[in-house]
C-alpha cells in the first residue's frame, strides 16, 4: 500500500467532492489513545489519594453531607478552571483528572448520605451532574469517564424504578446518534466523539450485568421484583435490535440500496436472525452493533471493542450450563453460517474494486 503524505491525501478528497478549500493548519498535537488510559489511570489513583487525605485532613467535610457537596461542586469548578488554564499539558490533564474525580466522589458521598433512602432520586442527580461535566470540561479522557458514570447511574436509577431493561435501549440509541453522524465530528468532534465512547463503554458493561439478571436484581431488591425486573434482559436485547435494525436501514439509505431490493432483503433478513439468535446467546447482537457502527465509520477502536465483546459474549454463553453442549454448538454453528452468507453476499453485489496501487510498504 501506498503511503500518502497529507497534501496528497487532501488533493484526492477535493478531487472526490468531499472538501473544498485549503488544507486545515494544524493547530495542536493530541497524545495517543493509550496515553491517554493511563492518564485516566493515573487520575483514579491521585483522585484516591486527594480523597484520603481531605478525609484525613478535614474531617468534618466528610461528616457533614451539605459540606461534602458544597466541597465537592467547588472543586469540580476548580478542576474546570484548571483544565481551561493548562491546555494540553499532559501534567496538568492528570492532575485535573485527579482533581475532578476527588470532587465528584465528595459531590456523590454527599448526596448517598443525604439521600441514602431515595435511591432513585439519587441516581437521577449523579446522571444530570455527570452529564454536564461531560458537557462542560474540554478532556477527552475525562468525557469518556463522565459520560460512562452518568450512564451507569441513569441504569442504577432504572433498577430501582423496576424498569432497569431500558437502560441498553436508552445507551445503544444515544452511541448510534453520534457514531451515525461522523461528518458531524468535523465541528464538534472533541465534544461528542469521548462521550460516545463513553455511552459504548456503558453499554457494553450493562450488557454484562444482564449475564446475571434475575438473581443479581432479586439480590439488590428490597421487594418482590416485577415482570419488568425478571424480563430485563428479554426487553433489552429486543432494543438493541431495533437500533441494529435502524442503523442497518440508515446504511443502506447511504448506499442507495432500497429495502426492497434483493440486497436489502437479504441483509434485513440477516439482521433479524443475528438478532433472533441473541435471545438465547444473550449480547451478541450488542457486539454486532459497535462492530457495525466502527467498519461505517473506519474506527478502528469501535472495531477492536466489538470483536473484543463479540468474543467476550460467545465464550460466556458457551461456557454457561443452561444448555446442553449440542444446543449453544448448533447456534453457535448457525451464527457463522449466517455471517458467511452476509459476506459472500457482500463480495457478489459489492465486489472490491482494483484501484491498480501496489503494495509497496
Amino acid at each position: 500500500m501506498n503511503t500518502l503524505t497529507t497534501q496528497q491525501l487532501w488533493q484526492q478528497l477535493q478531487q472526490q467532492g468531499l472538501v473544498t478549500g485549503e488544507l486545515p493548519a494544524v493547530s495542536e498535537t493530541t497524545s495517543p489513545w493509550y496515553v491517554r488510559v493511563m492518564l485516566g489511570v493515573a487520575g483514579w489513583i491521585g483522585a484516591l489519594f486527594l480523597l484520603g487525605f481531605i478525609a484525613a485532613g478535614f474531617e468534618e467535610i466528610i461528616n457533614s453531607a451539605e459540606t461534602s457537596l458544597i466541597v465537592g461542586l467547588l472543586v469540580c469548578v476548580a478542576a474546570f478552571g484548571l483544565f481551561r488554564w493548562v491546555g494540553d499539558s499532559d501534567f496538568g490533564a492528570q492532575f485535573g483528572l485527579a482533581v475532578s474525580m476527588a470532587g465528584q466522589g465528595l459531590f456523590m458521598f454527599g448526596l448517598f448520605d443525604g439521600f441514602h433512602s431515595d435511591a432513585v432520586m439519587v441516581g437521577f442527580i449523579i446522571f444530570v451532574f455527570q452529564g454536564l461535566l461531560a458537557l462542560v470540561i474540554p478532556n477527552a479522557i475525562h468525557r469518556v469517564l463522565t459520560s460512562l458514570s452518568a450512564m451507569l447511574a441513569l441504569t442504577t436509577a432504572l433498577f430501582h424504578l423496576h424498569i432497569v431493561g431500558f437502560a441498553s435501549g436508552i445507551a445503544a440509541v444515544g452511541f448510534t446518534i453520534i457514531w451515525s453522524n461522523e461528518w458531524y465530528w468535523l465541528q464538534h468532534g472533541k465534544l461528542w466523539r469521548p462521550i460516545g465512547y463513553g455511552l459504548v463503554l456503558a453499554l457494553l458493561a450493562i450488557e454484562t450485568l444482564n449475564f446475571f439478571s434475575v438473581e443479581l436484581w432479586t439480590l439488590w431488591l428490597q421487594d418482590k421484583p416485577s415482570w419488568l425486573v425478571v424480563h430485563a434482559s428479554l426487553i433489552s436485547t429486543s432494543l438493541v435490535i431495533l437500533t441494529l435494525l435502524w442503523v442497518v436501514k440508515c446504511l443502506l439509505d447511504r448506499e442507495k440500496i432500497s429495502l426492497s431490493s434483493s440486497v436489502g432483503m437479504i441483509v434485513i433478513g440477516a439482521a433479524l436472525l443475528l438478532g433472533a439468535l441473541s435471545f438465547v446467546a444473550h449480547g451478541m447482537v450488542t457486539a454486532l452493533l459497535i462492530l457495525l457502527l466502527g467498519f461505517a465509520t473506519g474506527n478502528r477502536v469501535l472495531m477492536g471493542l466489538g470483536l473484543l465483546a463479540l468474543g467476550g459474549f460467545i465464550s460466556h454463553y458457551y461456557y454457561q450450563l443452561q444448555n446442553t453442549l449440542l444446543f449453544k454448538s448448533m447456534i453457535l454453528a448457525v451464527s457463522g453460517a449466517v455471517l458467511l452468507s452476509v459476506r459472500m453476499g457482500l463480495q457478489k453485489y459489492f465486489p472490491l474494486i482494483d484501484t491498480g496501487e501496489s503494495d509497496n510498504a
